[in-house]
Formats: structure tokens, C-alpha cells, sequence
């Protein structure tokens, strides 16, 4: 799961920004892309007209894009990557953006925006590593429980994510892991972010266990996923889930 680029276009389509995160789109010369998106916002009003994120996606991959003023700001990223992650992602560069450049009317057509600072902020909010950063000591030590009952065979693995869709931690198998983030935008979308505990059954008899935990002194809850083997009966597995969230809230 990957966020592959970032594009900050002007609604002509002339690209004024980009950045890659990964090695796939490096050598992609970011010229040939500018008439792709000339096409979508010519045959697409809504993608330029709205303020809410829209979506295209082709094969593997996707683009969100954010409309702010007269720029559109675009991420390249897997399909499997949480929209909860891209969206508030994109969110928090715009307000980074306008914090440096305030007057959007000084930015002018074939200006290739050049800004250090601004890199750095990128880079650290696609991470997502200014919020691990801000919860480090306690985000180790609920992975630290993780790894105590993974290595006492108790679980075969876990994952801790934070509800704007930011993995902070997985041992979980990849397709278990994008299951709980499609599940956790499903919620998102819903309203239904603080549902109580869900529990599955897998087709190999392992049990998957997930539950939201609220961090008083966060802004956003967390939300947690474990694996049980097929002899872990489905009761034993939320009673171990309960304690393991117990576990965790005991931490703060």
C-alpha cells in the first residue's frame, strides 16, 4: 500500500508542484500527465467544481483529488490505501500550502512552486509521521504488547490504526490489513466511527477481532485489529480482545 505522488495543478491542468514518495512514477516525466488531467477536468465539471475530494480509479491505482481556489491538488496512490489517510492528507497540505502561500493569485501559470520547507512538510504528512511522532513513547508501548503476545503464540498478529486511516503499526497479513482499513472507511462514511467491537470468521477458521479504542487526551480514537489462530474459540477472542484494550487504555 502505497502513496505514490503528490500534483498541485492549476485548473488549466498545468502542473505547478510534484512530488514522488516512491521509486514507480520517478521517471515519469510529469509533462506527458498534464494533458491526462487537462482531459478529466475538460470532460469532468464536477472534479473542478466541487470542494469535496473526487476519485478516479484505473487498475491498481487511484487519484483524489481536492479542489482549493483555483488549484486542484492531486494524490497518486494503490487503491488499497485508506481514503481516509489520502483525505486528510490532502487536507492538511492544502492548510500547509496556504500558510506559505497565502495569495493564491500570485501563483501564475508555468511557475514551478520550489519551497524546502514545504518538501519537508509534505514528506512528514504523507508518512504520517508528525501524529506517531506526537504519540511515540505511547505508540511503542501498545505495540510492545503486540509483540509480547505474538512472541507467547497468544496471537498471530495485530495492527494499530489511528481512525484517519494511518497505519501506526501491522504484523497482519496484507489482505487483513486492507479489509480493517476498508472496514474503518466504511465507518467513516457512515458516521459510525465508535461502533462497538466486530468480530469475523475466517475461511480457514482464524479469527479476526477489531475494536475502537478512545484516547482521552487524543483527538482522534484508535482503532485495533487482531488475528487469532482457528483453535481460538470466537468467545475466547473477544474476552482476549477486551483485555487487550484494557491493556491499553492502562497505558495513559
Amino acid at each position: 500500500m502505497k502513496i505514490h505522488s503528490l500534483f498541485i495543478l492549476k485548473k488549466t491542468g498545468i502542473c505547478i508542484y510534484n512530488r514522488n514518495f516512491t521509486s514507480d512514477f520517478e521517471k515519469l516525466e510529469v509533462n506527458l500527465i498534464t494533458p491526462f488531467f487537462s482531459a478529466i477536468f475538460s470532460f469532468s465539471e464536477n472534479v473542478i467544481m466541487k470542494e469535496t475530494p473526487e476519485i478516479l480509479e484505473m487498475s491498481e491505482l487511484r487519484f483524489v483529488f481536492k479542489v482549493q481556489g483555483d488549484l486542484i491538488f492531486t494524490i497518486l496512490s494503490d487503491s488499497s490505501v485508506s481514503l481516509i489517510f489520502i483525505n486528510s492528507r490532502l487536507s492538511r497540505i492544502i492548510d500547509e500550502f496556504l500558510d506559505i502561500f497565502p495569495d493564491l493569485t500570485q501563483i501564475i501559470d508555468y511557475q514551478h512552486i520550489d519551497e524546502p520547507k514545504f518538501d519537508e512538510l509534505v514528506d512528514s504528512l504523507i508518512t504520517g509521521e508528525e501524529e506517531i511522532y506526537l504519540s511515540k513513547v505511547f505508540f511503542q508501548k501498545v505495540i510492545d504488547i503486540f509483540k509480547e503476545l505474538m512472541y507467547e503464540n497468544e496471537i498471530i498478529g495485530a495492527a494499530l490504526l489511528s481512525t484517519k486511516g494511518n497505519v501506526i503499526y501491522t504484523s497482519l497479513p496484507n489482505e487483513i490489513l486492507v479489509n480493517s482499513l476498508k472496514e474503518l472507511e466504511i465507518r467513516y462514511m457512515v458516521g459510525a466511527v465508535t461502533l462497538p467491537e466486530i468480530y469475523s470468521r475466517l475461511e480457514n477458521g482464524q479469527k479476526v477481532v477489531s475494536k475502537i479504542i478512545d484516547i482521552p487526551w487524543k483527538l482522534d480514537p484508535l482503532l485495533i485489529v487482531i488475528l487469532f489462530e482457528s483453535t481460538v474459540p470466537l468467545g475466547m477472542a473477544e474476552v482476549n480482545l477486551e483485555k487487550v484494550g484494557n491493556r491499553i487504555i492502562n497505558i495513559i
